[in-house]
């Protein structure tokens, strides 16, 4: 049955949707009686000042938001959600949906995401609805939405949320547009960041569980969840048209984790631009495995991820921090492991590693330094977390030096 055949039933949705408005972790019920309804969303995550909407009517609160979100779920008697529903291989008519809860997750430099739950037949089935408010984030919605669709249809995949719908809806209180777009939620995990451990003073990963409560990983663990975003990462660039995942960064919460029988399990929730950094000339899906080329811009790439694995904001919202050796181990692993995935369906050729092992190993500590510089200097020298990159190079350089020859020697 299509969505617009189960939209035709339409039960208790002729005379009003039950769709329910809350923040994330509260149980009360949000509404226009509620104090926050006129209240100004906040522009980011540390943003946290309230103010009234009188004061600035050119802003797009809480109640405008809501009722965006749910203008967009109902569009086209919620084809959407009847869509994703799907998708998701949840055979579920409209009228079996006994309510839809919109819950307000966070506040992002780019979306304000919502947890969308369709509650039907004892069962509650979430989705993620990515709200841009901004210019700049309503820009960036669209493209993520058309590039997300792109790369499931070039590489089916399960490490990247699946796409349903993207929409524009006015705000009836001001005309101010607001863009988004349903995608999958991944239930159960949740973001990680560096924390300073009480209990010893260092500097370790803290996985926010809501549910069960935050807790520190092992340094075995933490070595595993960089390697896995390291693999993503990986797995999508292109090796032929240096096409990546970029920008990406731990402090804004791209990576989510989940831990089941003591296994990590990591996903990329985000992905706002999918292009080459550099330069392209003559460069086609025939060029030859074993070009320069290619090599070079695998270097490139390695060198750029490594220092990004270990780029993160303290608890989040903090100062700029550091990771320690145990990202650089798991970046390596997980860039081979990457390669390896390529090879095993039939993207690159099979002895591609073994050149590509020969290439990197053939690099100097003093050549290794030497790109990381070039790197680093091609940054955008304003941004906050170049002074953190410079102060740590000399000792990254020496330290992926070893860790190349440590890893790939022996591989």
């Amino acid at each position: 049955m299509s969505p617009t055949q189960r939209s035709a039933k339409m039960g208790r949705f002729e005379t009003g949707s039950p769709v329910k408005f809350f923040l994330t972790g509260q149980e009360k019920l949000i509404n226009p009686d509620s104090e926050l309804w006129n209240t100004p969303l906040p522009s980011n995550r540390k943003n946290t000042q309230v103010k009234s909407s009188e004061d600035n009517p050119d802003t797009i609160t809480y109640g405008d938001y809501f009722e965006a979100a749910a203008a967009f779920i109902k569009k086209n008697n919620y084809e959407i959600i009847l869509n994703a529903l799907s998708y998701s291989k949840q055979e579920i008519c409209l009228e079996q949906i006994d309510e839809i809860q919109i819950l307000l997750v966070k506040h992002g430099q780019f979306y304000h995401p919502a947890k969308v739950v369709a509650v039907a037949l004892n069962s509650k089935i979430p989705f993620v609805l990515n709200v841009a408010v901004s210019q700049d984030g309503i820009k960036c919605s669209e493209n993520e939405y058309l590039t997300l669709q792109r790369l499931h249809q070039e590489i089916p995949n399960d490490l990247i949320p699946f796409v349903y719908g993207y929409g524009s809806i006015i705000s009836k209180r001001n005309n101010l547009p607001i863009s988004m777009f349903l995608a999958r939620w991944f239930e159960g995990y949740n973001e990680f960041h560096i924390s300073k451990d009480p209990a010893d003073g260092r500097n370790k990963i803290i996985v926010w569980d809501h549910i069960n409560g935050n807790v520190f990983i092992s340094d075995d663990h933490a070595t595993e969840i960089y390697r896995q975003a390291a693999m993503i990462m990986t797995f999508f660039y292109n090796i032929f048209t240096f096409e990546q995942i970029f920008p990406w960064h731990h402090a804004a919460g791209d990576f989510v984790v989940k831990i089941t029988d003591n296994k990590p399990d990591v996903k990329l929730i985000t992905v706002r631009q999918y292009t080459s950094l550099y330069a392209i000339e003559n460069m086609t899906d025939c060029l030859l495995a074993d070009s320069n080329e290619v090599f070079e811009g695998l270097l490139m790439f390695l060198a750029v991820l490594s220092i990004r694995m270990r780029l993160d904001r303290l608890d989040g919202t903090g100062n700029i921090v550091w990771a320690d050796n145990k990202a650089v181990e798991g970046t390596i692993k997980g860039f081979m492991d990457g390669i390896l995935i390529k090879i095993e369906s039939n993207k690159i050729p099979g002895d591609f590693n073994h050149n590509l092992i020969d290439y990197l190993l053939s690099y100097s500590k003093d050549q290794l330094m030497e790109l990381l510089t070039i790197v680093v200097n091609s940054f955008n020298q304003s941004a906050p977390d170049i002074m953190v990159i410079n102060k740590n190079l000399p000792r990254h350089s020496g330290e992926l030096y070893e860790a190349i020859r440590n890893f790939l020697a022996v591989s």
